[in-house]
Formats: structure tokens, sequence, C-alpha cells
């Protein structure tokens, strides 16, 4: 083997090389460090830090000294809170916001044990707020962290309620049944074979109820149903705990298209707009099913009758992480999403603003989605948190 000898110039270029290099690795080193973990960037845009992968995001001392704050919310709400967090960063005199996404009751847990720390929590139903409020003294010597009477700390800003979607070709079929008295019954005959579809093989699907918001509020409105049906009205959460319940949500959700990757309502939902040959219906949020029917003429909604609602407001944290800088940024950041600007720019994702929302909406949809929309469906009640929960856990174990 022949070793060629380096010229001394050669060993000048070789270590000048050699330099920019290490350079380069430190500079990136310092780079990459100097990155606060999992932030949205001051809510400009960026990884969202959310409840998935990306665990949840944190603020730096620095940051949370200045009174810059973490504001949590679903994927639901996460279009419309990013356009805002934008705007309201724009203007802030004093602290900024960032967006972090985690699904409802996964951040209701990671709140109560100290994993996630936002000052503003906007989860996709007040179910989960009065929760929080409810549990948390019990393991924090009394103290309160949340107030969903007050008008101060908490603002609630948009209605959604729970709708079905389905498609054209299918809606003649099914508009009756789930429309109906007794949607719940008829997809339980359909779901047993004792009805049959024009179609052939029938399936459905809702979000995950242990961890989505409109699964939690499909599964409100099987549990009314069934109470109804049989005699339980009066107390739903012992309804739940009989063996009959068990047995009738097994048979209901025998045709339940399961689906692990789009548990979530987002995902459900948009994968049904992709794909809506998997599944024969699905429920979602009043928002969503508009805007799939306004970008896809093929999809239609239908209201159940009674329906319930997803309140979206954002609750003011008073956590022991919540500094008064903090608050000042938090109490600015609430009265900001409550102005008519903001109100406005919500039902620009179809949103129905908390006061004269119907008529707001309905003059937003084209003629397609507004001959489908309905002002003033009838509504009904949220059973007891410890109903759903219940409920919820009995599906998840049938789901096994």
């Amino acid at each position: 083997m022949q070793i060629t000898r380096i010229k001394p110039g050669g060993w000048v270029i070789i270590i000048l090389l050699l330099a920019g290099i290490i350079f380069g690795v430190r500079s990136c080193g310092r780079f990459l460090a100097g990155r606060p973990a999992a932030t949205a960037g001051n809510g400009t845009g960026g990884d969202f830090g959310g409840g998935g992968a990306g665990g949840p995001a944190v603020l730096t001392p620095q940051q949370a000294g200045g009174g810059d704050i973490l504001v949590s919310t679903t994927g639901t709400k996460q279009r419309w809170l990013q356009a805002e967090i934008t705007k309201f960063n724009a203007q802030s005199q004093g602290g900024k916001a960032t967006l972090q996404l985690t699904e409802s009751r996964e951040a209701m847990q990671d709140i109560l044990n100290g994993k996630l720390k936002p000052a503003v929590w906007s989860p996709s139903s007040p179910v989960w707020t009065s929760r929080l409020a409810e549990v948390w003294p019990q393991t924090h010597g009394g103290a309160r962290i949340a107030d969903p009477s007050s008008s101060q700390t908490y603002r609630l800003l948009f209605k959604s309620p729970l709708v079905f979607v389905t498609t054209r070709q299918k809606a003649g079929f099914l508009r009756p049944l789930l429309s109906g008295p007794a949607p719940w019954e008829a997809v339980r005959q359909l779901s047993l074979g004792r009805r049959k579809t024009p179609w052939g093989s029938f399936g459905f699907a809702y979000a995950d109820p242990i961890n989505a918001s409109s699964g939690m509020l499909t599964m409100s409105l099987i549990i009314t149903e069934f109470a109804r049906e049989h005699g339980g009205a009066n107390d739903l959460s012992a309804a739940v705990k009989a063996p009959a319940f068990a047995a009738y949500l097994g048979q209901l959700d025998r045709a339940y298209v399961h689906d692990a990757s789009v548990a979530k309502s987002s995902a459900l939902e948009q994968s049904f707009t992709a794909a809506p040959g998997r599944r024969d219906f699905i429920t979602a949020y009043e928002n969503a099913a508009l805007a799939a029917v306004e970008g896809h003429p093929n999809l239609v909604m239908i209201y159940p009758s009674p329906t319930t609602n997803a309140d979206q407001g954002a609750v003011l944290l008073s956590a022991p992480w919540v500094n008064d800088r903090q608050k000042a940024t938090a109490t600015a950041f609430l009265d900001f999403l409550s102005k008519p600007e903001a109100l406005d720019d919500g039902v620009q994702f179809y949103f129905r603003p908390s006061q004269n929302g119907s008529q707001t909406l309905a003059a937003r949809l084209g003629p397609g989605a507004r001959a489908q929309f309905q002002a003033s469906p009838i509504m009904v009640d949220l059973p007891p948190y410890d109903a759903l929960n219940d409920a919820a856990s009995q599906w998840r174990t049938q789901m096994k």
C-alpha cells in the first residue's frame, strides 16, 4: 500500500475543516438546548406540544415569571384558539400565550397530578371543568382550583350540539330512525340483525367515550334513552350499574367499527370524511359536521331528538403554578376571547356563539348546510359524571 505524503499547505486546510465541523456541532447543540421544550412558539405556530407523542408543553421559569401562560385545549378548538392566540400575542403588552393540546379527560388527570400546568383550560365539555373543581379540593387541602359559576374566571364561548353524520345515499333510510324517538334502540336492532339495511352489512362508530368528549356525549344520549325506556330515568347512575345496561350496550355496539387509531373526536371525523364507506354513520360535533357537509356535498347530518350540547368554555385555574402576572395575562386572554370579534372568528369554524349563536351561524352557512341546520334542536341535560364514567368503563371493557 502506498501512503501519499501530505504537503504542509494541505495540513492547514485539514485543520481548518476540522475546526469548522467542531464549531458547527457546538452551535447546533447550543441552538437545540436553547429551544423551549415542546412549546408552540408563543402561539405563532409550530409544535403544539399536545397530549400525544409530544407530551405536555412546558414554560421556562423565565417565561412564567414574565407572565406568559399555557392554554390547554382539545383538537376541536385548535384552529380557532391558535388564531386567537396569535392575535392576542400581537397586541398584548404583558405576557404571551402558548397553545397546548390534550384531550379533556387526560388533561383533567394530568392537571390533578401536576403533569400539565395551564393557566387557562378549555376542555370540550363543562363536565370536565366541574369534575376538576370537585376533585381538586379533596387532594389539595380544600383549596379551590376552578369556579365554573364565576363569570370572572369562567367564560362560556360556544355551543356545539351532537349530531349524526352519514352519506346522502344512506340518509333516506337512516334519517327516520336516527331522528326518531328511540334512535339507539334502532341502532341496537340493526346491530343485532333484527332490522336490515338496503345496502347490506351495517357498521357505525362514535369516538372513545373515555378519552373523547364527543364519545362521552354520545354515551350520555345512550344512557338517557336506556333509562327512559327501562324505568330508570329517576336515577341514571343506578340504571348504568344494572346488568341490563351492560347487556344493552353490548348488543348496541355489536356492529361498532372499532379502530383505535381514530378513537379521538377529530380523528374519527376526518377519517369518516375521507372514507365514508367504512361506516354507515358516526356521531360528531355540529361544527365538524357542518364543515364536512360544506366541503363534501355527499355527506348529510341528522340531529338526534333530543340531543345534547358540547358547551365550549374556558376557565382560569387558581393553581399553585399560576403566579400573579400569569393571572393578569389569563384574565386579559379570557376577556379577549369573549369579545364579539373573537366569537365571530369562531363562527368561521362553524361554532355557535353562546349568545344569539344560531342566527349568526346560519348566516355563515351555504345553502346545502343551511337546509340541514336546526336552529333550536331539542336538548337533554348530561347525566351525572359517575354514570358517564361507569358507562364509559363498561364500553372500554367490551371493546377489549
